[in-house]
C-alpha cells in the first residue's frame, strides 16, 4: 500500500512531467535551467552578460572577458596589465586612451590545448605587471584558461604544489575549474620544478601577440632567428 507521501511525490512528478510535455519548446527550456543554474552557481552572476572579477593577491585579478572589455572596471581596479587567453581578442576600443600593456595568447578550453609552454611568459608578464602596477588575467568566463595561468604563476612564486595553488586560488573565486588536460599540465609543471623546456618557450614565444610589452620585441627575434639560421646552415 502507497503511503500518503508517496502518493505526493508521484503526484507532483505527474504534474512536472505533463507542464514539460506541454510546453512548445522543451530544448530551449532546458537551455534557459542551464542558464539559470548557471547563475546560481557562479554567485547569481551571469558570466556571459556581468562583469565578475577576483582579487587572488594584491594587484592581481582574475576575471571574465566582460569585466576584461568594461573600461570602467580597468579604470576602478588600475589596470596596467591585460592578459587574454582566448580564442580572440579583446575589442581594441578597450585600448582607447590608455596606456595598458596586453598580451594575448590563444588558446580553446579543451584538454589538449597545450598551456605548459606558455607559463613562463604569463609569468613574467603578471610579475612585470605586479611590478608596475596591477593586472588583469581572464578567458571567456574566467574559470578555466584564465585561471589555469594564475594558478600556475602561484605555483611559480611561491613554490607551491598544485593542489596547494589551486585551492588558495579557489578560495578567491569559488568556481574555478581548469579542465582535465589543464590539471596534467600544471602538475606537470610542478614535476619540472617550474622550468618549461627551453623549445617549447620559444615555440611560445613565435606564436604570441603582444602590445606595448617586450615580449613582443622578443617574438619578432625569435621569428628572424627561426629564418636566419636555416639560411646560414643552407649557405654553408
Amino acid at each position: 500500500m502507497i503511503s500518503v507521501r508517496g502518493l505526493i511525490a508521484v503526484m507532483l512528478k505527474s504534474a512536472l512531467l505533463v507542464a514539460f510535455l506541454n510546453i512548445p519548446r522543451q530544448v530551449a527550456s532546458l537551455t534557459g535551467f542551464k542558464s539559470w543554474s548557471r547563475r546560481v552557481l557562479y554567485h547569481k552572476v551571469d558570466l556571459c552578460t556581468q562583469a565578475c572579477y577576483s582579487q587572488i593577491i594584491p594587484g592581481l585579478y582574475l576575471s571574465n572577458a566582460r569585466a576584461a572589455c568594461d573600461r570602467n572596471v580597468l579604470k576602478q581596479l588600475k589596470i596596467t596589465h591585460l592578459l587574454t587567453v582566448e580564442t580572440h581578442r579583446l575589442p581594441k576600443s578597450t585600448f582607447v586612451n590608455n596606456n595598458i600593456s596586453y598580451l594575448f595568447i590563444r588558446a580553446n578550453d579543451t584538454p589538449s590545448t597545450n598551456l605548459l609552454s606558455y607559463f613562463p611568459m604569463a609569468n613574467s608578464f603578471i610579475e612585470e605587471g605586479l611590478q608596475k602596477g596591477n593586472v588583469l588575467v581572464h578567458c571567456h568566463f574566467g574559470v578555466s584558461r584564465s585561471a589555469t595561468l594564475v594558478i600556475a604563476y602561484i605555483m611559480e612564486k611561491y613554490q607551491m604544489s598544485f593542489e596547494k595553488a589551486y585551492h588558495f586560488v579557489r578560495q578567491k573565486r569559488r568556481f574555478i575549474n581548469p579542465n582535465p588536460g589543464f590539471v596534467a599540465q600544471l602538475k606537470e609543471y610542478q614535476r619540472l620544478n617550474y622550468d618549461v623546456n627551453g623549445f617549447h618557450k620559444f615555440e611560445a614565444f613565435v606564436k604570441v601577440k603582444a602590445r606595448k610589452h617586450r615580449y613582443k620585441i622578443a617574438s619578432i627575434a625569435a621569428v628572424v632567428v627561426g629564418l636566419l639560421v636555416p639560411l646560414a646552415v643552407l649557405g654553408g
